[in-house]
């Protein structure tokens, strides 16, 4: 019977100490308001409420409103960009009214402070309004006090019954150990988890700096890219004036051709001994110049590229068989020259 009114005597004190803590506590309301933000990612809403939690903002409202000290602004973040800005004050007027002035601020310093980053907007959803009053809270107060005085309650009612004050009963030392054992384990593992994530922290810090420097490092155009560049500018220029030399060489070709020789006047001349027709002197072929430049591979590789050029386009004046004409002879030779000196058959 004592341990019962022990354990009744306990939750009506902790009921009582609810009360009284009920009775203590100011009267708060809390006003809220929804925005929504646009675009809506993770970046630009984080920065946005942010913002709106800032001193600057805080402040800015307690010079506009006159307030004797600055407002303490909550703002979370939900779905779709939805931004909602809380604020607690001593009446439902004043919470409403400083909710209001936050919302007003944070649009307009949202352009300000983003300026730099993609077309930000915000828009207002839900102007601002007392949601509830958050103090005092009479409920919590008498469950967490009375629950307290249930436990203390039976605590004591289980000593009474059992005749002995608590803490009366004696500690196993082997639970002890094994308790201790236990501790000693979960603090090694809790270290070794630790310096896992410094190591990982540590590697992906790592990674990150790698993948800049190669980003960098593409960015950048590179020697090799220069040097070609301007190796290609170097071709082009060689591969117009040898169609140049060759289109002139044509003309005077084609000049030479078109003017006949004036025929001279007969002139009687003695007899002269029958003598044996000169050797006619051989054409070139791009086979032979081909097998010039292969022999030639000691010189430079810009040279060797230059001879490939023009035998590329000493194809089109070539026959059948390679053959090219004997009236680029003189070019062959200024282009290729030193030439071997060789005779026709």
């Amino acid at each position: 019977m004592k341990a019962w009114l022990t354990l009744a005597g306990c939750i009506l004190a902790g009921l009582a100490a609810g009360g009284i803590w009920t009775l203590l506590q100011p009267d708060r309301f809390r006003a809220d308001a929804r925005l929504q933000v646009r675009p809506a990612s993770g970046r630009i809403l984080a920065g946005v409420e942010a913002l709106a939690e800032s001193s600057l903002v805080e402040s800015n409202v307690a010079q506009t409103l006159h307030l004797a000290s600055a407002p303490h602004i909550s703002a979370r973040s939900g779905k779709g960009g939805i931004l909602t800005v809380s604020v607690k004050a001593g009446s439902r007027e004043r919470a409403r009214q400083i909710d209001a002035e936050a919302v007003v601020l944070l649009t307009q310093k949202v352009p300000q402070r983003f300026a730099t980053s993609a077309d930000i907007s915000t828009t207002l959803l839900d102007p601002a309004h007392a949601a509830e009053q958050t103090s005092p809270t009479p409920g919590r107060n008498l469950l967490v006090t009375g629950l307290i005085g249930l436990v203390a309650g039976l605590a004591a009612a289980g000593s009474l019954a059992r005749g002995r004050p608590p803490g009366a009963i004696a500690a196993d030392p082997r639970a002890e150990k094994r308790l201790r054992t236990r501790i000693d384990e979960v603090t090694k593992r809790e270290r070794a988890l630790a310096q896992r994530a410094g190591q990982l922290a540590a590697r992906e810090k790592d990674l990150e700096h790698r993948e800049e420097q190669l980003a960098a490092a593409s960015a950048r155009p590179s020697a090799s890219d220069d040097a070609a560049a301007r190796r290609e500018q170097e071709l082009k220029g060689r591969v117009s004036e040898l169609g140049r030399r060759l289109a002139e060489r044509e003309a005077e070709l084609a000049a030479a051709a078109a003017e006949p020789e004036p025929e001279p006047d007969p002139k009687p001349t003695p007899a002269a001994p029958a003598q044996r027709p000169p050797r006619a002197v051989a054409r070139w072929t791009l086979q032979e110049l081909e097998g010039v430049v292969r022999e030639r591979s000691y010189t430079e590789e810009a040279q060797r590229e230059e001879w490939g050029t023009y035998l590329f386009f000493l194809r089109e004046h070539a026959d059948a068989d390679g053959t090219l004409p004997s009236s680029f002879d003189q070019l062959i030779n200024d282009i290729f020259g030193p030439l071997p000196s060789r005779d026709g058959v």
